[in-house]
Formats: C-alpha cells, sequence, structure tokens
C-alpha cells in the first residue's frame, strides 16, 4: 500500500512554500497586540507562535527538497519499516512514562527498580523516534492528500491546497477562561508545551482572584499551525485522524466558513465539528492506504467503566452534568453550581476518569466541539444529518464550508432537507 504513496515531486515543495505564505495570516488576530486578563495571568509562559514556524517550516521543506534528490531515494520497505518502527517506539515511551510516573508517585504496583536507568531507556527511544520523524510525516502527508484527491476536496490533477504539512511534536498546552456566572469561551492563550502542573494551578488561581474568571490549562489535540503540530504520542489511526482534522481548519481558512470561525460561539462550533466528522472519515481512509487493512469502529475517548447494573456510562454523566451546571447558573447560584462541579468531578475520578478541573471554562472548552458529551449544541446532530443527505465528502464539505453565519447554515440545511424530501 505504501507504494502509492511514496512518490515525491518537486511540485509538492513548491505547493508547500506556497501554502506557507498564504497560511501566515493564521499566525495572527485582530488582538495580537493587546494583553487581555489571561494573557496578564500567564505572561512568563506565553507560547511563541512565531519561533515555532521559524524553527520548524525551514526544517520541513529542507528534508522534503533533499528527499527529492536522486541520491536519496527511499524503497517502499524501508518507508513501511519506518512507520512500523515509529508508533512501535511511540507504545514503548507511552508505558515507560506511565511506569515512571508511577514510580515517582510511590505507586505500590511500580515495576520500575531503577528510575535512572529508565529514565536512560526513555530519552533513547525519544531520540531514536525522532530520528524516523521526517519520513514517518512525509508518509502521513502523502497519505491524506491522496484522499483528498480521490475525493477531489481541494486538488487540481496531483496538486492539493493547502498542501497536507503535519509536524509530530508536543503541541502548547492552553489556557481557557470563563465568567463565572454563566458558560462562555472568552480567551485563548497558548502557553508553552512543558508547563508543569503547579504553574498551571497558579495561572488558574490568579484568574479566579484577581479577575473573576473560571480558569483552565488543557492539553490540545493538535494546533492548526502550518504544518500543523500534532501530538506525537497518539497510535497510527489516531495521529491520521488528528492531522485530517488540522488539515481541514487550513482548507477552510480560505473559505467563508473558517474565516467566520470567530463570528460567534456557534461558527467555532460548527468549524471544530465539521473538521472532526470530515477528519475521521479522512484520517480512516488514510489509514487503510497505509496500513493495508480496515480500521475497526474506534471506541469511546471516554470508554464505559463496570458492566451491568453497576456500568458507569461518562457520556451520559457527563452531559446531565452539563445540563444541572447549566439550571444552576441560569438562576444565579454560582457557588452552588461550582460545589456541584467539584462533587461530579470527584464522583468521574472514582469512575476510572482523571479529570484534575471541572468548571465553566472546562465546559466552555469541551462544549465547543459539539460531539463532545460536555456540549449541549445541536450542533453535531445537524451536522451529522446534512453528511449523510449530502451523500459524498466533497458534497457536505461543499455545503457546509460555504456559510459565513449559523443562521445561514440552518438556512441551508433545511433547504437540503426540502430537497431531499422531494427526491423518490
Amino acid at each position: 500500500m505504501i507504494a502509492r504513496l511514496a512518490g515525491r515531486v518537486s511540485a509538492a515543495l513548491r505547493s508547500r512554500l506556497l501554502g506557507f505564505a498564504l497560511l501566515l495570516p493564521l499566525l495572527f488576530s485582530p488582538d495580537a497586540l493587546k494583553l487581555n486578563a489571561a494573557e496578564r495571568a500567564a505572561a512568563p509562559y506565553l507560547y511563541d507562535l512565531v519561533q515555532w514556524e521559524l524553527a520548524n517550516f525551514p526544517r520541513k521543506w529542507l528534508h522534503r527538497l533533499t528527499s527529492i534528490a536522486p541520491w536519496s531515494a527511499h524503497r517502499d520497505d524501508d518507508v513501511e519499516a519506518a512507520v512500523r518502527e515509529y508508533f512501535a517506539i511511540t507504545e514503548q515511551i507511552s508505558s515507560l512514562k506511565a511506569r515512571l510516573a508511577d514510580s515517582t508517585a510511590g505507586g505500590s504496583t511500580s515495576s520500575v527498580s531503577d528510575p535512572s536507568q529508565t529514565q536512560s531507556e526513555l530519552d533513547r527511544l525519544v531520540s531514536r523516534r525522532q530520528g524516523l520523524r521526517d519520513e514517518v510525516e512525509e508518509t502521513l502527508e502523502s497519505a491524506i492528500s491522496s484522499v483528498v484527491r480521490e475525493e477531489r476536496l481541494a486538488s487540481w490533477s496531483a496538486f492539493v491546497f493547502p498542501p497536507v504539512d503535519v509536524r509530530l511534536t508536543d503541541p502548547p498546552k492552553l489556557l481557557v477562561t470563563s465568567p463565572r456566572d454563566r458558560i462562555q469561551r472568552t480567551h485563548d492563550v497558548l502557553l508553552d508545551a512543558d508547563i508543569r502542573l503547579a504553574e498551571r494551578e497558579r495561572i488558574e488561581d490568579r484568574l479566579l482572584d484577581e479577575a473573576g474568571l473560571a480558569g483552565l490549562v488543557t492539553n490540545l489535540g493538535g494546533v492548526a499551525t502550518y504544518p500543523a503540530s500534532v501530538p506525537s504520542g497518539y497510535s497510527l489511526s489516531g495521529t491520521l485522524e488528528i492531522s485530517a482534522h488540522e488539515w481541514l481548519h487550513h482548507y477552510l481558512f480560505f473559505r467563508p466558513l473558517g474565516q467566520n470561525i470567530y463570528r460567534s460561539s456557534e461558527m467555532r462550533t460548527l468549524n471544530e465539528t465539521v473538521a472532526d466528522i470530515a477528519g475521521r472519515e479522512i484520517g480512516r481512509r488514510a489509514y487503510e492506504r497505509i496500513a493495508g487493512e480496515s480500521l475497526h469502529e474506534p471506541s469511546s475517548a471516554h470508554p464505559n467503566h463496570g458492566a451491568g447494573e453497576h456500568r458507569f456510562d461518562f457520556r451520559a454523566e457527563m452531559h446531565s452534568t452539563r445540563l444541572r451546571v447549566d439550571e444552576l447558573l441560569d438562576g444565579g447560584l454560582i457557588e452552588q453550581a461550582e460545589a456541584y462541579m467539584e462533587e461530579r468531578r470527584q464522583l468521574f475520578v472514582e469512575h476510572g476518569f482523571s479529570i484534575r478541573k471541572l468548571n465553566q471554562a472546562y465546559f466552555a472548552f469541551h462544549g465547543t466541539y459539539a460531539e463532545s458529551p460536555a456540549s449541549i449544541s445541536p450542533i453535531a446532530g445537524e451536522l451529522r444529518e446534512l453528511r449523510e443527505m449530502a451523500g459524498d465528502l466533497k458534497s457536505f464539505i461543499d455545503l457546509v464550508s460555504g456559510v459565513s453565519s449559523y443562521p445561514e447554515f440552518r438556512s441551508m440545511l433545511e433547504d437540503v432537507r426540502e430537497s431531499a424530501s422531494r427526491e423518490p
């Protein structure tokens, strides 16, 4: 399967350079020169996007430039072996990190007899994986591009625009804020990837004390920088889905839907949920091209624990928590809502779901993704309905990417429903 993905041509390099030039506006916003409450609270840990671009983009295209040279041709089986080794090492790294964390915490089940030796092995694996990264990234990009071309989604012959470009790395953390009296995503601030837990909590406490805002420093599944910042710790299938998700943000940047992402909370949710639905579909098909096998239905990101009458349904419990929090906040009962969220957080932890902080900012962030149990948005259902009526992926993306507001989306959806009802 990889044989069909290994083609390297100079046109890909030119398209990547063009894509970077046109996507530079993604690095800036109208508020770039202002310092809001969240930025003030997190000032020592602000993430430098421009520095990241300058450090990573040249390395990406220089690797592409050298890879198309005649003397650097790679055999298909070498590429396949690199992909297999990269993700096998990723599993080993995750296991060693968990064992080290358990050992550091004094866990009774720790199997680490010599933490320094384990750390040395971890460092060796990380270094080896780093050496495979460029080759693996090219393979992932090629697989996703092949699906995009097959769908005629954003391609002209062999040219895909924006070019698929990912960087397997440790994405920055995200500081999200919300007012305490309602759930509303007010500030988003990117922070250094290696910020410590104690520093996260100090920032959150400072926001609460000085600005009266609920804050949460959370991990990110990916960031639509260019190249896209994709976590290096996921499986092959998960990495492809996230990479496709971030590429869709690049694509939508040139369409009304993406250009109006910050027009309203509904537009942000539309963007993220479209990227979720289509990214999952593209990623799964890209996986089949690389692995040569179909991907089984993915399990929930929050699997239920227990069985029978003792089964703990995370999605149902989280959704009911969100509804109750909204009810309390609508009644002006802020302290009661916050006490209730902490009580529920402890319940989730007791059932094996490690939620560090459950507050208004948690729901503001996760509520942006309409398929999340923390969301009360109808947008997920509306988009799934549109995807089914559209038939193919290109038609779905073409329809939804052309809207500039949520009312416009609703009107378009009604038109599609009406048209579908007239078909035999």
